[in-house]
């Protein structure tokens, strides 16, 4: 299928750049009027002031009462929100990289292999110019105004990619078409492929999405801790190692190697992932369930049987476990953390006769125990000395109804090292 073949029964998803609408970020203020961003640390502490990092890792923040000097890997988050109010979404296409990060761009182009230099996706992106990552760390693209793209194909296929075959979705009379080929690049506005042995392109503005296959490429190494995953003003987030932050611009290396200048405008939130701070939702512990009602109930990570997130108290929670009695969740934290720290309760969704009693075990021994959690109780603050501990076990045991909304929420779940 060479383009000359393909063109005419095409119809064109309006991709075109002059389309796409000006960017409508606001100016950004001069950094002396900027209200001070919250950093929280791993242990508990709290400032708020003016943050820099440098390459170092070295954080400092000036606030009233003098400056303070930490380390990023100290740290839990830096909270921009107050200086940075969200923004409407900024339209585009979507490029999910094998590493599982989603990176939104306004124009794609990109350049051949040549010599040692692999093919490039470039990207123009509304946050930090224009990027450029090797195609083979790319898993798919799905392009602006893709209507006619049957979802349940597009899901599937990224969930489970062929082995060798990348597939292009074209639109034909108004429908996606999957056409098995083999993308060799990005050239400008052309992407070159291999359809049966002969060499073909076709105008990137014909095309709704791509799906790579699955051995054609593969995700890079993760940097190491400490990393920054940072929420943008627009919407959505991306991940890498923090190089350095001032209260007009931030630089992020991401793991396919490319580096990223973002401006201080566009970050509203930066949670920082170390190895002094371990969220339990990122262990695999071992499972121990009584059946209820003869069920045994699922227990979930970062979300609720019932739906996403984790609600409790009225507050919503990225972080943390949810499990139904009688569950048992046992950690190995091989004697590496000196605190426990979680909020509990039961979930805003849970039944009107939930009725739940929640404990913590250390090294086997109890630890911790609650009053009987109801919906609609406060919740409640644990936080316990590890000493080092070798296991940690949380348990969601029945109450006196033996409800089925018994939702109980370990939220925020955490093991620290001081």
């Amino acid at each position: 299928m060479s383009r000359r073949e393909v063109a005419p029964g095409l119809v064109a998803v309006g991709l075109a750049v002059a389309a796409f609408a000006q960017d409508q970020r606001p100016a950004a203020t001069p950094p002396a009027a900027v209200p001070p961003a919250t950093v929280r640390t791993v242990d508990g502490r709290s400032f708020a002031g003016h943050v820099t990092v440098d390459e170092q890792g070295t954080v400092r923040v000036a606030t009233p009462g003098g400056d303070q000097t930490l380390q990023f890997a100290d740290l839990e988050s830096i909270d921009l929100s107050a200086a940075v109010a969200a923004r409407k979404p900024i339209q585009g296409h979507t490029v999910r990289l094998r590493s599982g990060q989603e990176l939104l761009a306004r124009a794609l182009g990109g350049t051949a292999a040549a010599g040692d230099q692999p093919a490039l996706l470039r990207l123009t992106t509304a946050f930090a110019g224009d990027v450029d990552l090797p195609l083979r760390n790319v898993a798919a693209i799905r392009f602006q105004r893709a209507d006619g793209i049957a979802a349940a194909t597009f899901d599937a296929d990224i969930a489970e990619p062929n082995a060798t075959q990348d597939f292009l979705y074209v639109v034909r009379n108004n429908k996606a078409q999957r056409i098995g080929v083999s993308v060799e690049a990005i050239v400008g506005e052309l992407l070159k492929f291999d359809l049966h042995g002969e060499a073909s392109d076709f105008g990137i503005d014909g095309l709704a999405a791509i799906v790579f296959a699955k051995n054609t490429g593969f995700a890079p190494d993760r940097q190491k801790r400490p990393r920054a995953g940072l929420q943008l003003a627009a919407g959505g987030s991306i991940e890498g190692k923090l190089l350095a932050f001032t209260d007009t611009t931030c630089r992020l290396r991401l793991d396919e190697g490319a580096e990223l200048t973002i401006p201080g405008a566009d970050v509203r939130r930066i949670t920082v992932a170390s190895d002094k701070l371990t969220w339990l939702s990122e262990l695999q512990p071992k499972v121990e369930q009584t059946p209820a009602f003869d069920r045994v109930w699922p227990w979930t990570v970062d979300r609720s049987p019932v739906g996403p997130g984790i609600q409790l108290g009225g507050n919503a929670y990225a972080h943390g476990l949810e499990m139904v009695p009688k569950t048992r969740l046992c950690y190995d934290l091989a004697g590496k953390y000196d605190l426990f720290e979680a909020m509990i309760g039961i979930d805003d969704r849970g039944g009107p006769q939930a009725h739940a009693v929640l404990r913590v075990f250390v090294d086997g021994a109890p630890a911790f125990e609650s009053e009987p959690m109801t919906l609609g109780k406060a919740p409640a603050s644990v936080r316990l000395n590890l000493q080092k501990a070798r296991t940690l076990v949380l348990e969601a045991d029945f109450g006196k109804n033996f409800d089925l909304g018994d939702l109980c929420v370990f939220a925020d779940a955490r093991v620290v090292q001081q």
